[in-house]
Protein backbone atom coordinates (compact mmCIF):
# COMPACT_ATOMS: atom_id res chain seq x y z
CA UNK A 1 0.00 0.00 0.00
CA UNK A 2 1.22 3.50 -0.82
CA UNK A 3 2.23 5.71 2.08
CA UNK A 4 -0.45 8.40 2.17
CA UNK A 5 -1.06 11.16 4.66
CA UNK A 6 -4.34 12.38 5.99
CA UNK A 7 -5.63 15.43 4.13
CA UNK A 8 -4.71 18.84 5.48
CA UNK A 9 -8.26 19.97 6.22
CA UNK A 10 -7.20 23.57 6.88
CA UNK A 11 -5.17 23.89 3.67
CA UNK A 12 -5.65 27.53 2.52
CA UNK A 13 -5.84 26.77 -1.21
CA UNK A 14 -8.98 24.63 -0.83
CA UNK A 15 -12.27 26.29 -1.82
CA UNK A 16 -14.53 23.23 -1.80
CA UNK A 17 -14.64 19.74 -0.29
CA UNK A 18 -16.68 16.90 -1.75
CA UNK A 19 -17.41 13.84 0.34
CA UNK A 20 -18.91 10.67 -1.04
CA UNK A 21 -19.74 7.40 0.64
CA UNK A 22 -20.28 4.08 -1.04
CA UNK A 23 -21.34 0.85 0.57
CA UNK A 24 -18.93 -1.99 -0.14
CA UNK A 25 -20.99 -4.60 -2.01
CA UNK A 26 -18.06 -7.01 -1.84
CA UNK A 27 -14.64 -7.00 -0.18
CA UNK A 28 -13.81 -3.52 1.09
CA UNK A 29 -10.35 -3.63 -0.52
CA UNK A 30 -12.01 -3.87 -3.93
CA UNK A 31 -14.30 -0.94 -3.15
CA UNK A 32 -11.27 1.12 -2.06
CA UNK A 33 -9.44 0.23 -5.28
CA UNK A 34 -12.51 1.22 -7.33
CA UNK A 35 -12.81 4.54 -5.48
CA UNK A 36 -9.13 5.28 -5.99
CA UNK A 37 -9.31 4.33 -9.68
CA UNK A 38 -11.76 7.19 -10.17
CA UNK A 39 -8.87 9.56 -9.41
CA UNK A 40 -6.28 7.88 -11.68
CA UNK A 41 -6.47 10.85 -14.06
CA UNK A 42 -7.07 13.72 -11.61
CA UNK A 43 -9.35 16.43 -13.02
CA UNK A 44 -8.33 20.07 -13.15
CA UNK A 45 -8.78 21.79 -9.83
CA UNK A 46 -8.32 18.69 -7.67
CA UNK A 47 -6.02 19.41 -4.73
CA UNK A 48 -6.28 16.01 -3.05
CA UNK A 49 -8.48 12.94 -2.91
CA UNK A 50 -8.24 10.62 0.06
CA UNK A 51 -10.05 7.31 0.31
CA UNK A 52 -11.00 5.94 3.73
CA UNK A 53 -12.37 2.54 4.70
CA UNK A 54 -14.82 2.29 7.58
CA UNK A 55 -13.82 0.34 10.65
CA UNK A 56 -16.89 -1.88 10.26
CA UNK A 57 -15.85 -2.92 6.73
CA UNK A 58 -19.05 -1.67 5.12
CA UNK A 59 -18.37 1.84 3.77
CA UNK A 60 -15.75 3.60 1.66
CA UNK A 61 -15.56 7.37 2.12
CA UNK A 62 -13.80 9.67 -0.34
CA UNK A 63 -12.72 13.11 0.86
CA UNK A 64 -11.75 15.33 -2.10
CA UNK A 65 -10.42 18.88 -1.89
CA UNK A 66 -10.80 21.33 -4.76
CA UNK A 67 -9.02 24.60 -5.54
CA UNK A 68 -12.09 26.08 -7.23
CA UNK A 69 -15.64 25.95 -5.94
CA UNK A 70 -17.12 26.22 -9.44
CA UNK A 71 -16.21 22.64 -10.42
CA UNK A 72 -19.22 20.60 -11.50
CA UNK A 73 -20.07 16.92 -11.85
CA UNK A 74 -17.41 15.81 -9.38
CA UNK A 75 -19.63 13.49 -7.36
CA UNK A 76 -20.34 13.51 -3.68
CA UNK A 77 -21.88 16.12 -1.42
CA UNK A 78 -20.38 19.61 -1.70
CA UNK A 79 -19.12 21.03 1.62
CA UNK A 80 -17.21 23.99 2.98
CA UNK A 81 -15.19 23.86 6.20
CA UNK A 82 -17.04 26.22 8.53
CA UNK A 83 -15.23 25.85 11.83
CA UNK A 84 -12.24 24.00 13.24
CA UNK A 85 -10.95 23.32 16.73
CA UNK A 86 -7.61 21.88 17.72
CA UNK A 87 -6.12 19.89 20.55
CA UNK A 88 -2.71 18.26 20.83
CA UNK A 89 -0.89 15.37 19.22
CA UNK A 90 -0.49 13.82 15.80
CA UNK A 91 -3.58 12.28 14.16
CA UNK A 92 -3.71 8.51 13.94
CA UNK A 93 -7.46 8.00 13.62
CA UNK A 94 -10.36 9.80 11.93
CA UNK A 95 -13.88 9.77 13.32
CA UNK A 96 -16.67 11.14 11.18
CA UNK A 97 -19.92 12.29 12.70
CA UNK A 98 -22.60 13.21 10.21
CA UNK A 99 -25.81 15.08 10.82
CA UNK A 100 -28.87 15.42 8.60
CA UNK A 101 -30.30 18.85 9.35
CA UNK A 102 -33.33 20.94 8.50
CA UNK A 103 -31.63 23.87 6.79
CA UNK A 104 -28.73 26.32 7.14
CA UNK A 105 -29.89 27.70 10.51
CA UNK A 106 -29.81 24.16 11.98
CA UNK A 107 -26.34 23.65 10.45
CA UNK A 108 -24.97 26.70 12.25
CA UNK A 109 -26.87 25.91 15.45
CA UNK A 110 -25.67 22.33 15.85
CA UNK A 111 -22.03 23.27 15.11
CA UNK A 112 -22.17 26.06 17.70
CA UNK A 113 -23.86 23.82 20.28
CA UNK A 114 -21.40 20.96 19.79
CA UNK A 115 -18.36 23.27 19.94
CA UNK A 116 -19.75 25.00 23.06
CA UNK A 117 -20.29 21.60 24.73
CA UNK A 118 -16.74 20.53 23.80
CA UNK A 119 -15.27 23.77 25.22
CA UNK A 120 -17.28 23.32 28.43
CA UNK A 121 -16.02 19.73 28.74
CA UNK A 122 -12.41 20.93 28.57
CA UNK A 123 -9.52 19.41 26.63
CA UNK A 124 -10.27 15.85 25.54
CA UNK A 125 -7.33 13.53 26.03
CA UNK A 126 -6.30 12.16 22.64
CA UNK A 127 -8.41 14.59 20.58
CA UNK A 128 -6.29 16.30 17.90
CA UNK A 129 -8.85 18.36 15.96
CA UNK A 130 -12.44 18.69 14.84
CA UNK A 131 -13.38 20.21 11.49
CA UNK A 132 -17.04 21.03 10.91
CA UNK A 133 -18.17 20.92 7.28
CA UNK A 134 -21.47 22.43 6.11
CA UNK A 135 -23.07 21.12 2.92
CA UNK A 136 -23.83 23.78 0.33
CA UNK A 137 -27.45 22.66 0.12
CA UNK A 138 -28.05 23.22 3.85
CA UNK A 139 -29.01 19.61 4.62
CA UNK A 140 -25.89 18.15 6.23
CA UNK A 141 -23.10 18.77 8.71
CA UNK A 142 -20.03 16.55 8.86
CA UNK A 143 -17.53 16.62 11.71
CA UNK A 144 -14.17 15.25 10.56
CA UNK A 145 -12.43 14.64 13.90
CA UNK A 146 -8.83 13.52 14.26
CA UNK A 147 -7.70 11.51 17.29
CA UNK A 148 -4.23 10.25 18.21
CA UNK A 149 -5.47 6.65 17.95
CA UNK A 150 -8.62 4.54 17.80
CA UNK A 151 -7.92 3.54 21.40
CA UNK A 152 -7.94 7.20 22.53
CA UNK A 153 -11.36 7.72 20.97
CA UNK A 154 -12.70 4.46 22.42
CA UNK A 155 -11.38 5.46 25.87
CA UNK A 156 -13.16 8.85 25.61
CA UNK A 157 -16.37 7.03 24.67
CA UNK A 158 -16.00 4.46 27.45
CA UNK A 159 -15.22 7.11 30.09
CA UNK A 160 -18.27 9.13 29.01
CA UNK A 161 -16.26 12.29 28.28
CA UNK A 162 -18.15 12.65 24.99
CA UNK A 163 -21.61 12.07 26.51
CA UNK A 164 -22.54 15.75 26.79
CA UNK A 165 -21.42 16.47 23.22
CA UNK A 166 -23.41 13.49 21.96
CA UNK A 167 -26.44 14.50 24.05
CA UNK A 168 -26.41 17.99 22.54
CA UNK A 169 -26.48 16.55 19.03
CA UNK A 170 -29.27 14.09 19.90
CA UNK A 171 -31.48 16.69 21.56
CA UNK A 172 -31.19 19.44 18.97
CA UNK A 173 -34.47 19.78 17.06
CA UNK A 174 -34.08 19.41 13.30
CA UNK A 175 -30.82 17.42 13.64
CA UNK A 176 -30.40 13.66 13.16
CA UNK A 177 -26.90 12.39 14.04
CA UNK A 178 -24.85 9.59 12.47
CA UNK A 179 -21.23 8.62 13.18
CA UNK A 180 -18.46 6.26 12.18
CA UNK A 181 -14.74 5.54 12.40
CA UNK A 182 -12.73 5.39 9.20
CA UNK A 183 -9.11 4.60 8.52
CA UNK A 184 -6.87 5.93 5.80
CA UNK A 185 -6.73 3.67 2.77
CA UNK A 186 -5.13 5.61 -0.11
CA UNK A 187 -5.07 8.98 -1.78
CA UNK A 188 -3.84 11.35 -4.45
CA UNK A 189 -2.33 14.72 -3.52
CA UNK A 190 -1.18 17.46 -5.85
CA UNK A 191 1.77 19.50 -4.56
Amino acid sequence: MDQVQLPDVTRPDVALVTISTEYAAGPQDEAVADALAAWADPPDGLVSATVFASADGEVVLTYAQWADDSVRDVGGVRYRVARSTSGAGAPGCVITAGFDVDGPERQRHVVGAVVDAAVAAGPLSGAVSAHFHLSEDGTRVLNYAEWVSPEAHERAMREAVLDEIHRVSLETPGVRPLRGRVHLARGVVRP
